[in-house]
């Protein structure tokens, strides 16, 4: 888990839309986290949040 994944996950998510699209469709945060870890990312919700922040 990573910091650093966090931080690369948000950037995709500003850039590209199509994949942006695609995590905001997900159902529920569940779908939503496997789906953003078959992706390669792979980091906690605290780590999302710290991300944020930055």
């Amino acid at each position: 888990m990573s910091l650093a994944q966090a931080n690369a996950f948000l950037e995709r998510m500003k850039h590209d839309d199509a994949f942006n699209e695609a995590v905001n469709r997900m159902e529920d945060a569940e779908t939503r986290m496997a789906f953003i870890n078959r992706q390669g990312y792979n980091f906690t919700p605290e780590e999302l949040a710290m991300a944020s922040h930055q």
